[in-house]
């Protein structure tokens, strides 16, 4: 009997593979209906039905980035999810990174070109988005950390050396849980977490960097584990917690495994498949709820809950079903500085609700089958939040807070996006925003949408499970009781220091308009809380934003003024620094003025790490014009790579004005 099953078992996979190939044949001949997939509880796609297909595409589509799409090799039925994009090589320029059910792994440069190393091939079935972050900090750059299907853990440094000890083999694991990376112990290593299905009873993996298994782990749920764990300081405690779904319930442990008072939520689902919980501090008080996905029979819900295993008021709330593999998303949509809540679809209908509990007025939206889960940014330069998701028929959207489409959207997504989220960021440097999706034929799209700046600090949810380390976590918070005060030639800046564990730094913004749009005015990291500015020519406006370890940045804290009163344009002289060629290949000149004599003027070049590379001038000055020539070498003459370096202009030790400068060669 047993033969038979396994027989049927391949028979069907042949005929629906065969199915699948048939259908774009069909779709051709029959251009008014479109095809609509579904995913399985194995990660399998299927065609689930064929519908009308009455969308209209905008003549205006962006476009790809050079060298883009590119194109993997992805089995019948499986459809990879994820991409992350993240600087791992540390040249000052963002990667794209995702696996793929073909058992590969990719990292393409911007321009389209795999690194040295890559891609790796022969794996386990990688169908869930890696997980990238500094596990060997005595290895340069950041390490990427993908799960296969079957039964492995794979780590490798960036360019494509595999990590000792590693790879792990660690049993089934099933397609669509990511591995997670977090600091939870608090002595300076990530350690890396992971869900696992194993038939009858999911578990909770820890992992030491080294492969080992770290203490009070793994831990046991009551049936299948079915999506990625999410981990944060839930209760504002210092202490990190995990938190996992099964098929039927929620657990919240403590870094050591001991549940947490209050904790599991035994049975409250009849189902829950693929959706992360997510952390997020609704009612601003300090402390994180904790949001899941679930459905009782055939009807979809999101529930709430505060770090004591109680219900959040008013909670839960029914959603569009009857299932979602969508997760409980959070951002705020319409600048009342409250989060809103996303969720529902595996039929028709997305909804939007207030943390209260209330609909958001235009929500919810039809769209038939969504199983991606959104990201939140600012797509239109408006200053405020877009939501961007695609669906399982091929088309990428984006809405309004109000309910309404971005005007020209939606876009044709190349494929389905299946169980997934796209992820935004400024791959190359020129401030413009890119999204990248990869859809379930393997395409990988990078557009690029000129002339619209990218707000890092208008991101509420940038990527698939929130950041590069997948925690699910909202966060950072934006920084608190910000002050600014004038001083001899400067401006003084000071706020209070986040309280999260894993905050790597701090970013300042300036606009000469309350409200902004906002400027950033460091180049690198503030590790510090406080910060001198040059007094300016008119009134200036401030803010402060944290920025996590990965790679995610706050919202902005509360703005702080500055009235100087002054009236010439002495300052506005100093700020005429100029940089030409910019990129530059062989030599560029760094050209600025000084309207009085100096005791001390410096040009130094700066490495996107923020270390001095080279020199130019530290020395007297006169008033007037100066400029000196830099050819891309530190100050013992060896070359450096192509990348991002940023010039700086120091005056009698206060730092005047820095610009950006791209060497290729």
């Amino acid at each position: 009997m047993k033969t038979n099953n396994t027989l049927s078992k391949k028979v069907l996979s042949v005929l629906s593979a065969i199915l699948i190939s048939l259908i774009p044949l069909f779709l051709n001949a029959q251009s008014t209906t479109v095809g609509v997939y579904s995913t399985d509880l194995d990660g399998r796609s299927y065609l689930e039905s064929v519908i009308p297909d009455a969308k209209e595409y905008s003549e205006t589509i962006p476009e790809q980035m050079s060298g883009w799409p590119q194109s993997m090799v992805v089995p019948s039925y499986y459809s990879p999810s994820g991409i992350s994009l993240v600087d791992v090589d540390e040249d000052g320029f963002l990667e794209i990174i995702s696996g793929c059910t073909d058992g590969s792994v990719h990292v393409w440069d911007y321009q389209g070109n795999e690194l040295a190393g890559w891609p790796k091939t022969g794996l386990n079935l990688i169908q869930s988005k890696p997980a990238v972050g500094d596990i060997d900090p005595d290895y340069p750059g950041l390490e990427i950390i993908a799960v296969g299907k079957l039964n492995k853990l794979y780590a490798w440094h960036n360019d494509g050396t595999t990590v000792t000890g590693w790879p792990l083999t660690i049993g089934e694991t099933s397609g669509f849980k990511s591995p997670v990376l977090f600091d939870i112990d608090g002595d300076g290593f990530l350690e890396i977490i992971l869900g696992q299905k194993i038939y009858p009873n999911g578990h909770v993996i820890v992992f030491n960097r080294d492969g080992t298994i770290y203490p009070g782990w793994p831990q046991p749920m009551d049936y299948l584990g079915v999506a990625t764990p999410t981990v944060g300081d839930v209760d504002n405690d210092g202490e990190i917690e995990i938190c996992a779904v099964s098929y039927y319930s929620v657990f919240l442990w403590d870094k050591d495994g001991v549940a947490k008072p209050g904790w599991p939520k035994l049975g409250v689902a009849t189902g829950m498949s693929y959706a992360q919980p997510v952390f997020a501090d609704l009612d601003d008080d300090g402390d994180m709820e904790i949001l899941h996905s679930y459905n009782v029979g055939t009807t979809n819900y999101v529930g709430i809950y505060h770090h004591d295993g109680s219900d959040f008021e008013n909670w839960p709330q029914i959603y569009p079903g009857p299932q979602t593999y969508v997760m409980p998303i959070t951002g705020d949509i319409d600048n009342d500085d409250d989060l809103e809540i996303f969720g529902g679809c595996h039929g028709y209908g997305i909804l939007e609700r207030h943390h209260t509990g209330d609909t958001v007025t235009g929500w919810p939206v039809d769209i038939y089958n969504i199983e991606c889960s959104p990201i939140i940014f600012d797509l239109d330069n408006d200053g405020e939040r877009e939501i961007i998701f695609g669906d399982n028929a091929g088309t990428f959207y984006a809405y309004n807070g109000n309910g309404t489409l971005v005007e020209d959207w939606p876009i044709p997504a190349g494929g389905n996006a299946m169980v997934n989220s796209a992820a935004v960021g400024d791959v190359d440097g020129d401030g413009d925003i890119e999204i990248a999706l990869v859809v379930s034929n393997g395409t990988v799209n990078l557009w690029t949408i000129e002339d619209v700046p990218y707000h890092s600090y208008l991101t509420d949810w940038g990527t698939f499970y929130h950041d590069i380390w997948n925690t699910g976590w909202m966060h950072p918070s934006k920084p608190q009781n910000l002050t600014a005060e004038i001083l001899t030639n400067s401006i003084y800046l000071n706020w209070n220091a986040n309280t999260e564990p894993d905050i790597a730094g701090y970013n300042i913004y300036k606009s000469d308009i309350s409200g902004g749009f906002y400027t950033k005015i460091n180049s690198i990291l503030v590790t510090d809380t406080s910060y001198t500015d040059i007094l300016g020519t008119s009134d200036d406006f401030y803010c402060v934003t944290a920025e996590i370890l990965a790679c995610t940045e706050s919202r902005l804290s509360d703005e702080a003024t500055i009235q100087t009163g002054i009236s010439n344009n002495r300052h506005e002289q100093f700020l005429s620094l100029s940089v030409f060629p910019n990129p530059f290949s062989l030599y560029t000149t760094i050209s600025f003025t000084l309207p009085d004599e100096t005791e001390n003027a410096q040009i130094l070049i700066f490495n996107p790490q923020g270390q001095k590379i080279i020199t130019l001038i530290n020395r007297k000055l006169i008033k007037g014009k100066h400029s000196v020539v830099w050819d891309g070498t530190t100050d013992t003459r060896k070359p450096v790579v192509s990348g991002i370096y940023f010039c700086k202009l120091n005056i009698d030790n206060k730092p005047i004005s820095t610009k950006k400068i791209m060497l290729l060669k």
